[in-house]
């Protein structure tokens, strides 16, 4: 690219927008203010997805006494975040409760409203959010939650699927469109419904790994006793299923999860027969998918795995205590984390201008060139 002057009579281009990238989320948005041209800049779409890409992986935690706190994700789990690491305003009767996250944007439910179920749309690190009123259901507090990003058309989306209701029914929230759009569900998918939880304090309709665009969750077919994975593709929203391997399908009274692990959608088992726990990885070969086990371990007393590291670890609870424990992946050793207290929710986060293009004031223009020199 070459070097132009700044139109404010500063730094050339290149050489602002390099110092503007190194700079954190919370600086970029007070920085707006100091001229339109550094706002539009700021908040570009491309902007806004090179600053995400360079950012430092964090981990976010809820804790038992209703307090968040951000860890960085290294050998010691330092602290990042805490007493700035504030809820949306809230009113005294709301019930808060973390669906996930997604580029740095935390996705909310809140369950005590007067007014029925709401989604909280929350980037901490830009103090901004958007309030969705979900749809109303017969029964609003069944189902299965998700949320994640089309990379495609820089689009947020959060899914409800209606269960058990037959046909299931599901309703998508699109944050460039400010619009819900009702999906029609094949009814090949017959009645299912979220697998019985043992999320002591976290439901397992919150229970999903998104990876690709596509989100997963592991549900009951009410009518035949099984279980599959069943996927929400961001890009084309549209539904699909994995049927789980003869020995996954057989463990139906054990307790598992789905989550993301070495860049694979996979299935935590927690064998209470056997006192294992193991992770099964979906695996793609050729035209086929198939279940292959990574890990297998001889442990006790654990509940349900909650993340995995940039290192490979995975952040685990004790059961019933939800003290927070961590399973190497390669030596097979599970070490207390005593410092992080009880903890009911971990994922993974980072600091993002995310949302920051949408939910701008309206009075500046939008964003400028390309960034041919960060790509």
């Amino acid at each position: 690219m070459a070097e132009t002057v700044d139109r404010d009579g500063g730094l050339p281009e290149d050489l602002l927008i390099t110092i503007l990238m190194a700079l954190p989320a919370k600086c970029l948005v007070r920085f707006r203010s100091v001229s339109k041209y550094w706002n539009s800049l700021i908040t570009s779409t491309e902007f806004i997805n090179i600053h995400l890409a360079q950012a430092q992986p964090l981990l976010l935690f809820h804790h038992y006494n209703q307090s968040y706190s951000l860890r960085l994700d290294n050998e010691s789990l330092d602290m990042w975040s805490n007493s700035e690491f504030e809820l949306p305003s809230k009113r005294e009767d709301d019930d808060f409760q973390i669906i996930g996250s997604c580029n740095g944007v935390i996705c909310i439910l809140n369950t005590l409203q007067d007014h029925g179920q709401s989604i909280i749309l929350w980037n901490p690190s830009i103090g901004k959010s958007l309030n969705l009123v979900l749809p109303r259901l017969s029964d609003p507090f069944r189902g299965i939650f998700g949320f994640g990003f089309n990379r495609q058309s820089n689009d947020y989306k959060f899914v409800r699927v209606a269960t058990p209701h037959y046909p299931v029914g599901c309703h998508v929230y699109s944050v460039k469109k400010r619009s819900w759009k009702a999906i029609d569900v094949s009814p090949a998918l017959g009645c299912i419904k979220p697998i019985p939880s043992v999320l002591w304090g976290r439901s397992s309709s919150y229970n999903y790994a998104f990876l690709n665009g596509v989100l997963h969750w592991i549900v009951d077919r009410e009518e035949f006793g099984s279980r599959f994975v069943l996927s929400f593709d961001l890009r084309n929203d549209s539904f699909g299923k994995v049927m789980l391997s003869p020995y996954l399908a057989s463990k139906l009274d054990e307790w598992m999860s789905i989550l993301v692990y070495d860049n694979s959608v996979s299935l935590f088992l927690n064998d209470l027969d056997t006192r294992y726990i193991e992770i099964w990885a979906l695996k793609k070969y050729g035209a086929m998918k198939l279940w292959a086990r990574k890990i297998r371990i001889n442990a006790v007393g654990i509940g349900l795995a909650m993340v995995c590291r940039q290192n490979g670890e995975i952040l685990m609870t004790r059961y019933p205590s939800d003290e927070v424990v961590s399973c190497d992946s390669q030596s097979k050793e599970i070490r207390d984390l005593k410092k992080l207290g009880l903890s009911d929710y971990a994922g993974s986060f980072v600091e993002s201008l995310a949302l920051l293009d949408e939910l701008k004031e309206p009075s500046f223009t939008s964003a400028v060139s390309s960034f041919k020199c960060f790509h």
